[in-house]
């Protein structure tokens, strides 16, 4: 295609523009070219190049075989077509802002920047867009409106008071390079500020959109999709925006208390903007119904003139009983007030399909007295319920294949007090954002050869059991299936509480995968317990700044551990595999078990009172340490008062610290039978002890 005639390419490549009768098309025309004489002299004509393609096709809609759309305009429209050129000719735009709110509390969040054209004629946005699109002048609005509302950002940001600003962009239409460089400088400037803001149906191929993204994120600029919801909407076309912002059309939310399909669908697009850190906004809400419901489906921001109208100053904050009402409704998301509830009656099969569909939210169990209760469900299907139980009651609660969910703060299963509940676990069962409180007066057993996996994440957490500050009832675990804790917060516990309780594990398996500044995996956080774990295969991962796998972390523990399988991985700062930080005393009995502890920290051993006296019984057992940090020992504490006593086991230390481990774990404290014994520090054996081992 290229030519020595350097103008011939241009003739040729002009010629052939208004031919092409869609944009794609020119598009890929115009990249041919570009690629063909990027090295060329002619570098200012192809930076260009996009503009005079946009011209080419304005003169052919305007020359004497005008489109047949501007053709077949009423003499009303012709006028309103030609006062909006005059608008954009000139420049006769006026910007309203309209407050964007956050749901938790009712302050403002961000504003979107809403086109207002001066004319007599009173011409709408949608208006502009129109005409402006017949005659091949979206490109013009783009520009206007960049260069518009980032200039009155520039001159007027403090009364935005660091606040976002939403400005609609037409992805499609391109602007000329000159103007391109502004608009990109402007947005440079304000990248704190702007927020990009594109309809989902905009008519852009993959390639460009591509382009557009990877250039707002360069510049560290927010994107928005808008309209969401309507013509060809869809989870795969969501993605290809990637956006920190999803606005819900108002044709979703329009009477959407009275419409179950409606709030289902609003539902889903919030959970999935949630699940991919996207704020979910939404947008024409004219009602108190419409915003208790968006409230309650977990919308993260509102915009309508319910809350506030477009107005041309930007306001502070909206109206303080509108305000109120927000944080009103947002208290009852937090607490589950006027949900719908479901009693359940003694004896009932509940099918959790049936009661979504009635939007019920929770179930009682006991209003009627004792009973068992069968409650059942599809594993792949989250019912956005949750159970809970009434005072005194006693009776068995069969989960079969149920998805359970809850509200922030609400456990997915709330034991009330004095009761005693079997909980039997049969197919595959899920607990989202909320475990199982057990109260200390209540007692859980769990059986049943079906899975359990609960996800719990907040500042504070637990998986069975209660919370940080209490107390938990008697648990004890009979199932032979598994059960999964996945928790994330600050100060948790997988299995247990704050204070303490009862328990016992008698047989299954268990999974935990803890994060978290301070966490316990199985026993209390600040309580002396007793706990005996049997018949059972333990596996967890803990990642802890202050952790402990099985114990405590500030009180003394009896942890007895036979016929079983364990295996613990901890890693953070101050830890310990088996035992306590800051307790006194650790009593540990270990027989006909093996145990394999990992332990990645700083201040760490692997079964230990840490800063307290260590009294272990090793009989009949494998027990392997590996230790890693800077002040680490491969079993004890840092105190004088560690005693091993070992029979017919075999128990193998390994530790890779900076301090001198013989000095606290020593051969003396071993009292050794038919075993052995063997510390490896650094990769230098310290000492073996083998007495009548094979």
């Amino acid at each position: 295609m290229k030519n020595s005639n350097g103008t011939n390419w241009l003739h040729e490549l002009l010629g052939s523009l208004p031919e092409l009768s869609s944009e794609k098309q020119r598009s890929e025309l115009l990249e041919k070219y570009r690629q063909d004489h990027k090295s060329d002299d002619d570098s200012l004509v192809l930076e260009d190049i996009e503009m005079i393609a946009d011209l080419i096709v304005k003169l052919k809609s305007m020359s004497g075989g005008k489109d047949h759309k501007v053709e077949a305009l009423s003499e009303l429209e012709r006028e309103q077509l030609a006062e909006t050129e005059r608008i954009i000719d000139e420049n006769l735009f006026d910007y309203y802002f309209q407050p964007i709110v956050n749901t938790i509390d009712g302050e403002i969040y961000s504003y979107e920047a809403l086109m207002r054209p001066k004319s007599a004629m009173k011409l709408t946005p949608l208006h502009i867009l129109k005409y402006a699109g017949l005659v091949n002048r979206l490109s013009d609005i783009e520009r206007g409106t960049f260069l518009n509302v980032l200039q009155i950002v520039d001159l007027r940001k403090h009364e935005f008071s660091g606040k976002l600003v939403f400005i609609n962009s037409i992805p499609e239409a391109r602007v000329a390079a000159d103007d391109y460089r502004k608009i990109s400088q402007l947005l440079l400037k304000h990248a704190d500020t702007a927020v990009v803001e594109m309809t989902e149906q905009s008519q852009i191929d993959d390639e460009n959109l591509d382009r557009i993204n990877e250039r707002y994120r360069n510049m560290g600029v927010k994107m928005a999709i808008d309209d969401y919801g309507t013509g060809y909407s869809n989870i795969g076309n969501l993605l290809r925006y990637t956006p920190d912002f999803v606005k819900i059309d108002r044709s979703l939310l329009s009477e959407i208390q009275s419409s179950p399909k409606k709030r289902h669908f609003v539902r889903e697009i919030i959970q999935f903007c949630h699940d991919n850190k996207i704020l979910a906004l939404a947008e024409g809400i004219e009602t108190s119904e419409e915003l208790r419901t968006v409230i309650m489906l977990g919308a993260d921001l509102i915009q309508g003139y319910y809350t506030a109208r477009p107005a041309p100053e930007i306001i502070q904050s909206i109206p303080e009983q509108i305000r109120q009402e927000i944080k009103h409704l947002h208290q009852e998301l937090e607490d589950g007030i006027g949900q719908k509830i479901y009693t359940a009656d003694c004896a009932e099969h509940i099918d959790l399909d049936r009661l979504m569909k009635s939007e019920i939210k929770r179930i009682v169990i006991g209003a009627g007295g004792d009973g068992d209760v069968i409650i059942e469900g599809d594993s792949n299907n989250d019912s956005q319920i949750r159970l809970e139980t009434k005072t005194g009651f006693k009776g068995k609660i069969t989960l079969e294949n149920c998805w359970l969910s809850s509200i922030k703060n609400k456990p997915c299963i709330d034991i009330a007090e004095d009761n005693d509940v079997t909980i039997e676990l049969v197919g595959d069962n899920k607990l989202d954002m909320g475990g199982i409180r057990v109260p200390e007066s209540s007692k859980l057993t769990i059986t049943g050869s079906g899975t359990l996996e609960i996800y719990v994440k907040g500042k504070e957490y637990y998986g069975i059991g209660n919370g940080t500050g209490l107390l938990h009832g008697e648990l004890v675990f009979e199932q032979s299936g598994r059960i999964t804790v996945n928790g994330k917060g600050e100060t948790g516990v997988g299995i247990g509480s704050g204070n303490g309780g009862k328990i016992t594990m008698g047989s299954g398996q268990y999974r935990l995968n803890l994060q978290g500044d301070v966490g316990v995996g199985i026993g209390a956080l600040y309580a002396n317990t007793e706990l005996v774990i049997h018949d059972c295969d333990i596996g967890m991962e803990l990642t802890q700044a202050r952790g402990c796998g099985i114990g405590s972390i500030g009180k003394n523990r009896n942890i007895t551990i036979y016929k079983a399988s364990v295996k613990i991985f901890v890693s953070g700062i101050e830890l310990v595999g088996i035992g306590t930080l800051d307790g006194e005393k650790l009593k540990f009995n270990i027989y006909e078990a093996s145990c394999f502890i990992t332990v990645n920290g700083e201040n760490c051993s692997s079964i230990a009172a840490l800063e307290g006296s260590t009294d272990i019984s090793v009989k009949f057992a494998a027990v392997r340490a590996a230790v890693d940090g800077k002040q680490s020992l491969g079993i004890g504490g840092f105190s004088d008062e560690t005693h091993v006593d070992c029979s017919n086991c075999d128990l193998h230390m390994t530790v890779n610290s900076s301090i001198d481990v013989g000095r606290f774990t020593k051969p003396e404290n071993f009292n050794v039978e038919c075993a052995k014994v063997t510390l490896v520090c650094n990769s230098e054996e310290v000492f073996t002890v083998n007495n009548g081992a094979d």
